[in-house]
């Protein structure tokens, strides 16, 4: 009973969701405990009639450390091991780590987990502050944990570890959370070309659109505005700008108020010449084309907008806005306490139609339509016509592409290239997960086979698909501003405090920049470790920990990525570094860092610098 009452005091800390919902203190089936030679239990599965066990039945100390010593430690490790079992070989995996190490563990079975919480103490392991567990079901989403653990600059710095039997009896789990990792350092190298090619643009489009949340509206108040609505029988299509798009754009006129309808900012144009109007435009590039809607008349249209959306959108169109998204970690939380309920951020595949998808799951829509979602240059062209030039010439731009084969609806190949192969995952994944609970219709009619998604002719969604009538407009236009105008003053005298919060940041990191460049003259050889450098480096850790938690950081850091990224790739390149490397490679960093800030400053400068929102009249009332 001791044993339980510990490992339910360290829970009750680090995984209070599982001490709510599990550890049901029961028997588990085809989970065994057995004595091994030394005296010790140890766990096994019986399965088809055979015994598996989870650790040597002879010497159970002398196999863990045995387990552990296979693995070379290194300073800013991460480590993913598959399997706790007992917790005997983590323990001693732990021993050879040190604090800059980061442990993540996944335990397939919840059964193994809450029976070993029965029979064995593992609070010091559930309590130590380098591990992270991941249990299906019982714990935070994978995804949130590799967000939080495996980024850009981790990646020669990871490693993937398996408990013996692990991989024979949970083969399956074992390959998801492989692919899962391989996933993750794939979004990363991803969202580093994404964030080089923008740098500066995207946190200054944060700042303004920030502001401009104060007078706007947000999704969330669509879904509430929706609640009641038989959304499991309306379709909610999402129109995007594939060639084949020219095929099929006159059906959609035929759903108008029996559906909603999204369109992304490149098939507007298609959609309006066609005549039809759309219930919501979502546009979310940081620059995207100007082809995309000059000579347009964009009056009465409704927007969804992020914190990178591009401001001149906003400032020429928006007359109703809908914003979403992570603007910055102190502004996400005062808007939400203004709220009352979590400012919604959307799951994202790198594209605009996977954002319009993953708004209208977040509406409540449970059958999905997508029309231009080709993936693929369909017919030897990039885009829907009506938007030519905007990314050059048609030829030439497939040509400078990274091109790859798919294989399209009708079974031939089709030529893309790896970004839309890159959507073309994160779709086919999205409609894995969301199983019954959703039902996805490909009615693009070309393009690339989305793997999940029933094929139709959009001919067929408009006779079988939309039984009802639904008036989203006049749903929409009753929807006031999210704030009242007390609300908005305060919120106002909030955006005006970011100034002072970055030129604390620039304060500190001037005092790191001193202290770093100290260190890097005095420190001593470049290679090796010794007792004073580790105690050197946990005391630069710390600093680093106290700057990583103060607001705006990670804004500034956007501004820093160049020379974030550098600082990645210089690691990647050095092996046995000493306390003098580490040191100028942080020096380099923070020298961006100061870079980095002082853009911040001016760029909060020239949106305090402009008329108060209040002055220019309530945006979007």
């Amino acid at each position: 009973m001791e044993i339980l009452e510990n490992n339910k005091r360290a829970l009750k800390h680090v995984m209070p969701k599982f001490l709510e919902q599990r550890l049901a203190a029961a028997g588990v089936k085809n989970v065994f405990l057995e004595m091994a030679a030394d005296g010790e239990r140890i766990f096994g599965i019986e399965r088809e009639n055979r015994k598996w066990y989870l650790n040597s039945r002879y010497d159970t100390a002398f196999a863990a450390a045995v387990y552990a010593g296979r693995y070379q430690i290194r300073t800013y490790g991460t480590y993913f091991v598959f399997g706790f079992s007992d917790g005997r070989h983590v323990r001693e995996f732990l021993k050879k780590c040190d604090d800059t190490n980061h442990i993540v563990i996944c335990e397939p079975s919840v059964e193994i987990f809450e029976e070993c919480c029965e029979q064995f103490d593992v609070s010091d392991i559930l309590e130590d502050k380098r591990v992270q567990f991941y249990i299906p079901d019982a714990t935070d989403s994978i995804e949130d944990i590799m967000k939080k653990n495996l980024q850009y600059s981790d990646f020669t710095f990871t490693e993937f570890c398996i408990l013996p039997g692990y991989d024979i009896l949970f083969h399956e789990e074992c390959e998801e959370f492989q692919n899962l990792i391989i996933e993750r350092m794939r979004d990363e190298a991803v969202k580093k070309g994404t964030s080089l090619s923008f740098q500066r643009v995207i946190p200054r489009n944060t700042l303004y659109n920030m502001k401009h949340t104060i007078r706007t509206r947000n999704i969330g108040q669509i879904r509430e505005a929706l609640e009641g609505y038989p959304l499991e029988d309306i379709p909610a299509v999402v129109v995007c700008a594939g060639p084949s798009l020219d095929k099929n754009i006159q059906e959609l006129k035929k759903i108008q108020g029996r559906a909603l309808i999204i369109v992304v900012d490149a098939a507007l144009r298609a959609v309006l010449r066609a005549g039809i109007h759309p219930d919501l435009v979502c546009t979310v590039d940081p620059n995207p084309p100007e082809r995309f809607f000059t000579d347009l008349d964009l009056r009465g249209l409704t927007w969804c907008c992020e914190n990178a959306s591009k401001p001149e959108i906003i400032q020429k169109y928006g007359e109703r806005v809908y914003y979403f998204g992570y603007f910055e970690k102190g502004w996400n939380q005062t808007i939400s306490e203004m709220l009352g309920y979590g400012f919604p951020v959307l799951p994202t595949g790198g594209s605009v139609s996977s954002i319009a998808f993953a708004m209208a799951l977040y509406f409540g829509f449970r059958k999905i339509v997508f029309m231009g979602q080709d993936l693929a240059f369909t017919g030897g062209k990039s885009h829907t016509s009506g938007i030519e030039g905007a990314l050059g010439d048609n030829d030439k731009y497939i040509k400078s592409r990274c091109l790859m084969e798919v294989e399209g609806i009708d079974g031939t190949m089709l030529q893309t290239d790896f970004q839309m192969w890159y959507y073309k995952q994160w779709f086919e994944k999205a409609i894995r997960d969301g199983g019954d609970r959703m039902r996805v219709i490909d009615a693009t009619e070309g393009g690339a086979k989305i793997e999940g998604a029933e094929n139709m002719k959009m001919s067929e969604v408009v006779a079988g698909e939309c039984p009802a009538e639904f008036d989203f407009r006049k749903i929409e236009q009753a929807i006031p501003p999210a704030f009242s105008v007390e609300e908005q003053q305060k919120l106002e005298k909030a955006y005006r405090k970011l100034k002072l919060q970055a030129g604390d940041l620039q304060k500190f990191i001037e005092k790191q920049i001193q202290a770093l460049d100290s260190l890097c003259r005095k420190s001593g050889g470049d290679t090796g470790v010794t007792d004073n450098d580790v105690r050197v480096l946990r005391d630069m850790l710390e600093e680093n920990d106290i700057l990583e938690h103060m607001p705006l950081f990670g804004m500034m850091t956007v501004y820093a990525q160049k020379a974030e990224y550098e600082l990645g790739d210089t690691i990647y390149t050095k092996e046995n570094m000493g306390i003098r490397d580490l040191a100028e490679l942080n020096l380099n960093l923070f020298l961006g860092y100061q870079k980095a800030v002082q853009m911040l400053l001016e760029d909060i400068e020239d949106n305090l610098s402009e008329e108060s929102i209040s002055d220019k009249g309530a945006l979007g009332i």
